[in-house]
């Protein structure tokens, strides 16, 4: 199953292509053009997450298997500038990277291997790293979503349903199952719906969970 993320601004789809490159699909509604990009700074690894930044034009966060993040300006390009942003993160398998809207520099990075810290926080756009894990259990976490309204607040997609924080702290970052109504069953990715902040929680196996934990209140 290739990781991908939709350019919707510019009309262009980013996903894996072999190990040590991206695959670039532009007009992905009717056109036939793909495009490999061999990018030296993911190290021979796979790509296993991509984020196309909501701040920066043509700007895609690539995470891999090797545990690598790598920051792609000008990803539309056939050479584009990458810049490894990964120092201090474990050697794991990256599945999520969030981006702050209106912030390139906050950064989440998730993993899903047992035995690491699964959940990391940059404010300095990658030149370092913070292990925000705090309570949480040892296990696979696949995905993040800041709060639209709050960028201290996170809900992340684990192997347990579906967790959230309040206060981003470091290692001191209390976790707490937010599972009312859904189930402690595997997710696999979080989103949210722009127009109105309402949260979808895709599961492996029970369906689609929607919230509206975000949502303005009325």
């Amino acid at each position: 199953i290739s990781p991908t993320d939709y350019d919707d601004l510019n009309n262009r789809m980013y996903m894996n292509d072999v190990a040590g490159g991206y695959r670039r699909w532009d007009d992905p509604q009717t056109g036939s053009t793909f495009a490999g990009i061999s990018v030296v700074a993911f190290g021979g690894g796979n790509v296993s997450a991509v984020k196309v930044s909501p701040n920066t034009a043509n700007r895609v966060f690539f995470g891999l298997d090797n545990g690598r993040v790598v920051r792609v300006d000008n990803a539309h390009t056939a050479t584009p500038t990458s810049t490894n942003i990964s120092t201090g993160l474990p050697a794991g398998y990256v599945t999520c990277i969030e981006v702050e809207t209106g912030n390139d520099n906050h950064l989440l990075v998730t993993f899903s291997n047992y035995g690491v810290n699964s959940v990391w926080e940059s404010i300095n756009g990658g030149t370092s790293w913070t292990s925000v894990e705090g309570n949480l259990p040892d296990m696979p976490v696949r995905w993040a979503l800041f709060n639209p309204n709050n960028n201290d607040q996170v809900i992340i997609a684990t192997e347990l349903g579906v967790w959230s924080t309040d206060n981003l702290n470091g290692g001191a970052t209390v976790w707490g199952a937010s599972n009312s109504g859904l189930a402690n069953v595997r997710v696999d990715m979080l989103q949210l719906r722009t127009s109105d902040k309402l949260v979808v929680a895709a599961t492996h196996g029970r369906g689609l969970f929607t919230s509206d934990i975000f949502t303005d209140p009325t």
